[in-house]
């Protein structure tokens, strides 16, 4: 199966209760379908696990935090727990622009990825790819250069919808987050969880939002409120990161 590589597109999260899910499904499939993967599970949800990296001082957190509107996150994105050597993951960057998202994601085996970012060992297939291989590269320098390092799984469900009219519209809801501190793809011991009775719904598109779509958000009243599923499993997985801020935020204020 080929893998798009580049992504880019508009980004729009909502915080909203678990319970409405069941609300806002009915009047989403009169415009939307389940997309492909969604729809080969019995409850139209697949699960998601991610990998993040980010530095020793934890530079993508706080920028995150500042508003940063500028910024570039490092994962190993996947979708089977039951990891084997021919296992598909994703090595995936992804550049925030304020609202304008450009992804780089790229497909390889879970024994080629542990073989790269544990012993710098880049497939052959790879190098015989140059758009394959700038991307990579890109990974391996933000990597290094940042000293980036594997901090947390973060877990979750999610049901995906496309519109039947533009394939490029898509609403996602993610819920059922946890996170565990992890070191590599198989560390997952004692999750813990994120946004509990919460879910995130999230609108992506390449031009502009349908007019149903603004119909929607102004019937359920959804506001626009940006959540980073990273950053809040981190604050779950080191709690004192919290008190931190806190204090940073007041003495910044006086």
């Amino acid at each position: 199966m080929k893998f798009k590589l580049h992504f880019q597109r508009f980004e729009m999260k909502y915080q909203i209760p678990m319970h409405l899910i069941d609300g806002l499904m009915p009047e989403l499939l009169k415009y939307m379908e389940f997309d492909q993967y969604t729809k080969s599970w019995p409850d139209h949800a697949y699960e998601v696990h991610s990998l993040y990296y980010d530095s020793a001082g934890l530079d993508c957190y706080y920028q995150k935090l500042a508003g940063v509107k500028i910024r570039k996150k490092l994962r190993i994105r996947f979708y089977n727990l039951d990891l084997n050597p021919e296992t598909t993951v994703f090595l995936e960057i992804k550049k925030k622009f304020d609202t304008i998202v450009i992804k780089d994601r790229f497909a390889l085996t879970y024994q080629d990825c542990y073989q790269l970012l544990n012993y710098n060992k880049i497939p052959e297939h790879f190098l015989a790819d140059n758009d394959k291989k700038e991307s990579l590269n890109e990974f391996l320098w933000l990597k290094s250069y940042n000293s980036m390092r594997p901090q947390n799984i973060v877990s979750y469900k999610r049901k995906a919808l496309i519109s039947k009219i533009d394939p490029d519209f898509r609403v996602t809801f993610d819920y059922d987050i946890k996170t565990y501190p992890a070191e590599w793809l198989t560390n997952r011991k004692n999750p813990l969880a994120v946004n509990p009775g919460g879910a995130i719904l999230e609108v992506k598109f390449n031009n502009v939002m349908p007019a149903w779509f603004h119909q929607i958000i102004q019937r359920y009243n959804l506001e626009q409120r940006p959540f980073s599923k990273y950053c809040s499993a981190l604050e779950v997985c080191q709690p004192q990161l919290v008190n931190a801020v806190s204090e940073q935020n007041r003495f910044y204020q006086n």
